[in-house]
């Protein structure tokens, strides 16, 4: 009988998000003043576990002063994770001592972060603000940390920085709403996740061929 191949931990995520696609997940959270639901980290977190336990994949959650990060490790081969990361903030609310300011922000963090990982679809992200507070927030340019986290990705990707400045029509990376920001992250990461492959793949492609040169000079060797 044929050995079952093992999935690599691109092959596990996508097969996790499809899985989860197919749960029907229910919507527990409602904004109160503007009406509309969204998913708690409950409803979908009982989900992610169970169906990356029986995919072999490990979540790890990390909240820093600037960023969050989520690891998704393959149990098979430990050294082989993929990172996700978001920006942090602890916001200053009335009534909230500032534990609860800081519990707020990580499981707001968590909760953006597993959607971003497991591709989850939702029409509003933002909970318990003011649509116009919302669409104003959106129209604001981009912070420091923000900035910072897409520099680094365009470093990182060695994308030519013009060709994106055009994409994302504005003059300068400063310039960049905090509305679009999400859409660039996602494409800058992908960028970043490609590369990654194909430099996985390329080490692969050589390492099978000087394996093949090592075999042809074993077979020269050979006593007629």
């Amino acid at each position: 009988m044929a050995e079952e191949k093992k999935l690599n931990i691109f092959q596990k995520i996508q097969r996790a998000r499809v899985e989860l696609q197919k749960r029907d997940i229910k919507k527990t959270g409602l904004n109160k003043y503007s009406g509309y639901k969204y998913f708690e980290l409950g409803d979908f977190l009982p989900h992610v576990n169970e169906i990356c336990d029986s995919l072999g994949l490990y979540t790890e959650f990390k909240y820093g002063e600037e960023l969050a990060f989520l690891y998704v490790i393959d149990c098979d081969n430990p050294d082989v994770r993929r990172e996700w990361s978001t920006p942090v903030k602890i916001p200053a609310l009335k009534g909230c001592s500032d534990i609860q300011a800081i519990g707020g922000s990580q499981t707001f963090a968590r909760r953006y972060l597993y959607m971003m990982a497991f591709e989850i679809a939702e029409t509003d992200l933002v909970d318990n603000v003011e649509v116009d507070e919302e669409k104003a927030a959106g129209e604001q340019k981009i912070g420091t940390v923000h900035l910072n986290v897409m520099k680094k990705l365009i470093e990182e990707t060695e994308t030519e920085i013009n060709s994106f400045l055009r994409y994302a029509d504005v003059k300068k990376l400063e310039d960049i709403k905090n509305k679009d920001y999400p859409e660039l992250l996602k494409l800058l990461e992908k960028k970043k996740n490609d590369n990654k492959k194909k430099i996985e793949a390329e080490k692969a492609r050589k390492k099978k061929e000087e394996e093949e040169n090592k075999n042809r000079v074993s077979e020269e060797d050979l006593p007629l």
